[in-house]
């Protein structure tokens, strides 16, 4: 990739927003290990007032009784109701049907169309994958084989008996379910590639040399790793790979703001899990969608102000909800996105500040859609659900021996099969927990090509598959 040697305003705003960091740490760092506190509080989070102008409101939980629904007639599976699996990959599964010994079917896309698409990611493919007979109490278990053809993305897979759909769950089909290779995002729309994530184009490439009008906010990669996205401060989107053929519009074009700039700047993107369509979110907390993405609401839409400025998105594997962070930690829940608790809720459990040590700058989903992780730009790392922390070390400053990054984080992501977690720094370091490997650092590569090794412009993203 070519090198250009230029600054822009970016810059000057990452260093702000670690003064800023710096001036609301309220804590030590210590080793950086955060422990999990049960947090009771509902609601969309902490970021919002509850009719005190001075106290930050938590809202209060309903009195409710949570059942899952079991396997049956128009239930899920007993392994769950989202599956992240590879191609070729065996998948057992078992429920049951109310109907004794019945023979039934395991079908791919039951209903949906065959027909192919120039943009094939998570075309439907409606195929009969294996068998089953039911027991005597109507109960199955089967295994079967992820087919080799099955495109990337979003699919649905059913157990069908009699003609009748007893049990449905999510498929969604990735190249590497160990999440192999990253790619980070430089403020000038610069990619830097690791291990299976292949360097496809840059923003100064497109452009002849030339510098995007907005820096580069964000960026996430298609379901099939072959292309990739990029999202500017004003809305302009870049697309490279696979991703040319995914292109769905951007806020300047005249289906969204018409030339105008968006009332607050975009701060990321995140696209749909079938690929066919991506959000992006303005640090106000409004939500711009396109193609496939739905709406499910935002700050504006319930005339909500953040408290802090939003920073991060995650959308839930069913592609029906996505979740907000707010730099202080505060999580805004929106369609079938659970709101597990925040980082302030936890402060406030333990009887600390309300505040992190430093800003909340990423959010990652776990694949299963309950749970979700936050990174502070110290690197410390917060967790909820059924996000898996790691054995060892559970955050940066614990994993650094108690010292803080060269350089904030600011991305972050969970692999496919939710045993590691990765996070990337503004000077392009990479820091991986759990199973996530390390596959190199922007310092590495540009060490003694630039001074220190830096990018021209600060990392701003971690893309994901």
């Amino acid at each position: 990739m070519t090198t250009f040697v230029r600054r822009n305003p970016l810059q000057a705003a990452v260093g702000a927003l670690l003064a800023v960091g710096l001036i609301v740490s309220a804590i030590a760092a210590g080793t950086g290990s955060i422990r999990h506190v049960a947090f009771t509080s509902c609601g969309y989070g902490y970021s919002y007032e509850t009719g005190n102008n001075n106290e930050p409101g938590y809202g209060t939980c309903p009195t409710t009784t949570t059942t899952q629904t079991p396997p049956g007639p128009g239930g899920t599976f007993a392994q769950g109701k989202v599956f992240t699996v590879e191609r070729g990959q065996d998948l057992t599964l078992s429920g049951t049907s109310g109907q004794p010994n019945s023979p039934g079917e395991i079908v791919i896309d039951k209903g949906g169309s065959t027909s192919a698409s120039a943009r094939s990611a998570s075309t439907p493919q409606e195929q009969v994958i294996g068998t089953f007979v039911t027991d005597q109490n109507g109960a199955f278990t089967t295994t079967v084989t992820i087919p080799s053809g099955l495109s990337f993305g979003q699919h649905k897979i059913s157990a069908v008996v009699n003609g009748q759909v007893v049990a449905q769950a999510i498929v969604i089909v990735v190249p590497d379910l160990h999440g192999d290779g990253y790619r980070m995002i430089a403020g000038d729309g610069g990619s830097f590639n690791y291990g299976n994530n292949k360097f496809l184009g840059s923003v100064p490439g497109q452009l002849n040399g030339a510098l995007p009008n907005k820096p580069i906010v964000g960026g996430d990669n298609t379901p099939s790793n072959q292309g990739y996205w990029m999202v500017a401060s004003d809305g302009g989107m870049f697309t490279f790979g696979d991703a040319q053929q995914a292109f769905f519009g951007s806020l300047p074009d005249k289906d969204h703001l018409n030339g105008k700039l968006p009332p607050k700047p975009i701060v990321g993107m995140a696209r749909t899990p079938t690929g066919q369509g991506y959000y992006m979110e303005g640090s106000d907390g409004k939500v711009y969608t396109f193609g496939d993405a739905a709406f499910f609401g935002d700050l504006p839409s319930i005339n909500v102000t953040p408290n802090r400025p939003v920073n991060g998105m995650a959308v839930t594997p069913t592609g029906k909800g996505y979740w907000l962070a707010a730099s202080d930690g505060g999580v805004f829940a929106f369609g079938d996105a659970q709101f597990l608790g925040s980082v302030p809720g936890d402060l406030k459990a333990q009887g600390g500040p309300s505040l992190p040590n430093q800003p909340i700058l990423a959010i990652g989903a776990s694949p299963t859609g309950n749970g979700y992780v936050m990174g502070a730009a110290d690197g410390g790392l917060f967790y909820y659900g059924d996000v898996k922390k790691p054995s060892g070390p559970i955050s940066v400053p614990a994993q650094l021996n108690g010292k803080l990054p060269n350089k904030p984080i600011v991305g972050m992501h969970v692999t496919p099969d939710g045993n590691g977690i990765r996070l990337a720094a503004s000077d392009g370091g990479a820091f991986n927990f759990g199973a996530a490997k390390f596959l190199g650092s922007v310092p590495g590569d540009l060490a003694g090509k630039t001074p220190g090794g830096l990018p021209n412009l600060p990392i701003v993203a971690l893309s994901r598959l």
